[in-house]
């Protein structure tokens, strides 16, 4: 009895065998969504995935080998890092409007307009929106669909299993002619899914209506968060294509571009497939294998730093 009143059967036998194959359904897509938004190119090595986080997930920019600016003078004046592109706006066909872009001088590359570096994953991302911690992986351009669908599906399965809970308990009082109650007591799992449900509902469909408005706005949560530092007469949105459903339409609608990584190229000097890890113990072991000598305090006796006392004044006795 208690297998029965708990599980998926006395659903479908009971009220309609359409809710467990839609949950399931929903389950799969949510699921099928998060393993593509962290881990869609399977075939890359577990620690090359560690280095890149999925590079094949996100639209990563390759490091150039060669260092920049190239020269001897660790003292001389480089040339500038900062630099502004013209870009066109989609809600007028003359008005455009500068975009500042910056040279990464960890990938040794010049980023392209809304493309960040990530310092977890350290990579540039174009268009980063956030790194996910749920997802281990940053949020990008090749991925950003992948993360909104697993948020919208969590949010559907959320909702579905709060009404199909409390459903099961009202069909068991209204097919057996017992109260409410009584039908609790004899549900208690379902019961406390239904709790369960309601709590679970609350983060993802914040999450789910947050990024909602943020593709209806054509902006990353990098850019809404910077412009929030602006008074609001001065936020501009540079990339956003007139209306909320054109800007949805180019967000989720758009297919998805080939990635900029090539791991079955063969191996250069620098390349950043293999890229150092990150971390004190993984530059110690660097410093270690290439005889370098690391600064460290020097530990030993206290020497002479000044008088400790009170100086005498001119005068006393």
């Amino acid at each position: 009895m208690f297998a029965d009143s708990c599980s998926a059967s006395w659903t479908w036998h009971h009220i309609s065998p359409a809710i467990p194959i839609i949950f399931a359904y929903l389950l799969f897509i949510c699921f099928s969504s998060f393993l593509h938004g962290s881990l869609t190119d399977p075939g890359v090595s577990n620690m090359i995935i560690l280095y890149l986080t999925c590079a094949d997930s996100h639209q990563i920019f390759p490091r150039h080998i060669q260092a920049f600016p190239p020269t001897e003078d660790p003292l001389a004046i480089g040339p500038p890092t900062n630099d502004w592109v013209m870009v066109r706006l989609a809600t007028s066909e003359t008005a455009a409007m500068d975009v500042p872009v910056k040279y990464c001088k960890t990938c040794n590359i010049w980023r392209p307009p809304r493309c960040y570096h990530c310092r977890v994953c350290d990579n540039c991302v174009e268009t980063l929106d956030h790194h996910c911690v749920w997802l281990n992986n940053c949020v990008g351009r090749r991925n950003y669909r992948f993360f909104f669908a697993f948020v919208s599906s969590g949010t559907v399965l959320a909702l579905l299993l709060t009404f199909a809970s409390l459903g099961q308990v009202i069909a068991y009082s209204n097919q057996r002619h017992v109260s409410f109650v009584h039908a609790m007591n004899k549900n208690r799992v379902p019961f406390a899914m239904f709790i369960y449900g309601l709590l679970a509902f609350v983060y993802p469909s914040s999450l789910w209506a947050y990024h909602l408005m943020l593709t209806g706005r054509g902006e990353t949560t990098r850019e809404y968060l910077a412009s929030r530092r602006f008074k609001k007469a001065d936020r501009h949105r540079p990339f956003t294509q007139g209306n909320i459903f054109k800007n949805w339409i180019a967000v989720l609608g758009r297919p998805r571009p080939p990635t900029y990584m090539r791991f079955k190229k063969e191996y250069e000097s620098g390349d950043q497939r293999y890229g150092p890890i990150r971390g004190h113990h993984a530059r110690r072991a660097e410093q270690a294998k290439n005889g370098d000598v690391e600064m460290k305090p020097v530990k030993g006796q206290k020497g002479f730093e000044g008088p400790t006392g009170k100086i005498p004044q001119r005068g006393a006795r």
